[in-house]
């Protein structure tokens, strides 16, 4: 589970990283990262009804992206709030995870790539 102090939970927060931050894209995945003065890297995930109308398989979706950053907690310099959304079509568990590492890594965010994730 991810901890309290790397979730974005107020409402404010989300909406203000999601109007003002930078905008990275990598196929079905689109990073919102806007720099924040609190010492720690937050995350915020959005998977909204037009990917799968089943809320398992949403919540399912989230559960995968913050257990990604979770495990590659140590390896994010970058003292940023960063909101992931998930688009329509985005389905493969793997294929996800991976794109999102390319995503992450093109912006910056994270360093090395995760031995936990093997792309081909």
């Amino acid at each position: 589970m991810l901890p309290k102090k790397n979730r974005i939970r107020k409402k404010a927060d989300f909406g203000a990283v999601c109007r003002y931050g930078k905008t990275q894209s990598f196929d079905k995945i689109v990073l919102k990262i806007k720099k924040n003065d609190l010492g720690v890297m937050r995350l915020g995930i959005s998977v909204g009804v037009k990917f799968s109308p089943k809320a398992v398989e949403r919540n399912r979706i989230k559960r995968q992206i913050r257990e990604f950053f979770r495990v590659n907690l140590g390896k994010m310099g970058s003292c940023a709030d960063i909101v992931v959304i998930v688009q329509k079509g985005a389905n493969e568990k793997n294929d996800l995870l991976i794109k999102l590492e390319k995503s992450l890594s093109k912006s910056g965010v994270i360093n090395n790539l995760s031995p936990t994730v093997k792309s081909s």
